[in-house]
């Protein structure tokens, strides 16, 4: 984890604890320091609970001298907003980060998310991506604990796989033991070559390349920056899945909308969104009334009407919210990327449209919405490679038809 500046334990409020009113990740089984390690012992972050002490922040100090033997050690109390940001610096682990955002809003130190990414000049949606590294098993966060150089971008792939224990227990085996990047991660949890979670002997697939550098304008159309890449898969551009949900508006506008009606499964929000044209005037409500619409997807609907009538700031809470319910919903990232892009924030448009993208990787308004963002940075060849795969796709859908 990067930091513009360290700090000095000396200048640090430090106050001793007693380790055994400590609660924290336990230590995995027959676990020591290193030999080798004769790093200075870095000062544990803890916050005050209505019983003792929560360990948000370097464990293996605490692990260290409770096997040592001792009794007592010296601690950051996050007590207030004024110890945020040197506990921050304090932290290089990815999982302890966002114990340590956790234990802030659960202890209402920091009111919310919009705030701490305020205060540590994080994007919000950057803030829920830490969180949600604390949905992964205990197993898992108790190794990431033991090693500074396991990002949360590399982690974020295990996300998908919650529901398939065996193949994600695998997927995390194969990071530790192979070192894989990020885009490596991210294909093999998207594949279907660990199933058997019990053989050790099987290899990383051979066309995964182990070079993750990005050295042409097609690696560029399908490997976004690795900092922010969740899905890069096979460069290759998927029309099927594009069009399949495709309906003619002028020719079946009325089929279009008994189709959503009558659907039972997830609505496609995108065609409702079209169907009820610009949400400028007030009876969109009535309309999407016809849809019949979950309140979430109402509630989405919502904010994208706030966006086009120029509330952006109404806007961003509403699509935030959704996002921070449903990580995968594609649509609430591209106009949380578009509500950043109009009011200039770049950096964030650029976060939120990736975080779109890696999730629906054949949407052209996608692309060129980032591509747009890109050549606003002044990073005119990467902002090429959208345009270029944008065309290539609309090209294809023109094909369809």
């Amino acid at each position: 984890m990067d930091r513009e500046k360290e700090i000095m334990a000396d200048h640090l409020p430090l106050e001793e604890v007693m380790i055994a009113d400590i609660d924290g990740i336990r230590a995995p089984q027959n676990w020591l320091r290193s030999p080798e390690d004769d790093s200075p012992e870095v000062p544990p972050v803890v916050i005050e609970e209505d019983r003792g002490f929560s360990l948000v922040g370097n464990h293996r100090t605490v692990w260290h001298l409770q096997i040592s033997g001792k009794s007592m050690v010296k601690c950051l109390i996050v007590r207030s907003v004024v110890h945020v940001k040197p506990a921050h610096l304090l932290i290089r682990n990815c999982v302890e980060e966002a114990m340590l955002f956790e234990a802030l809003l659960r202890r209402e130190i920091v009111p919310n998310r919009s705030r701490l990414a305020d205060m540590l000049g994080y994007s919000r949606a950057r803030i829920t991506q830490l969180l949600n590294q604390l949905k992964l098993p205990l197993n898992i966060r108790q190794k990431v604990l033991l090693t500074d150089e396991v990002s949360e971008f590399k982690l974020r792939p295990l996300l998908k796989l919650l529901d398939d224990e065996p193949k994600l227990q695998t997927v995390f085996r194969k990071l530790m033991e192979g070192k894989l990047s990020g885009r490596q991660m991210a294909v093999l949890a998207s594949s279907g070559l660990v199933e058997d979670s019990n053989d050790t002997q099987k290899q990383i697939p051979v066309d995964i390349p182990l070079d993750s550098n990005v050295n042409s304008i097609t690696e560029l159309e399908g490997v976004f920056a690795e900092d922010i890449d969740e899905n890069a898969e096979d460069d290759k551009v998927s029309t099927d899945i594009a069009t399949e949900n495709k309906i003619d508006h002028a020719d079946q506008a009325s089929s279009a909308r008994a189709d959503l009606i009558e659907k039972t499964a997830e609505v496609d929000l995108s065609q409702v969104l079209e169907e009820l044209g610009n949400l400028r005037d007030p009876g969109w409500k009535n309309r999407a009334a016809e849809f019949m619409l979950s309140p979430v997807e109402t509630r989405f609907i919502e904010g994208v009407s706030k966006l086009r009538t120029g509330l952006y700031t109404e806007a961003v809470t509403i699509l935030e919210e959704t996002v921070s319910n449903n990580s995968d919903h594609h649509l609430a990232w591209f106009y949380l990327g578009r509500c950043a892009n109009l009011t200039g924030l770049l950096h964030d448009a650029e976060e939120y449209l990736r975080n779109a993208v890696s999730r629906c990787s054949d949407d052209p308004d996608y692309l060129v919405e980032l591509a747009i963002v890109l050549e606003k940075l002044k990073r005119h060849s990467e902002a090429e490679a959208f345009y270029r795969k944008s065309a290539i796709i609309r090209k294809a859908l023109a094909m369809k038809k």
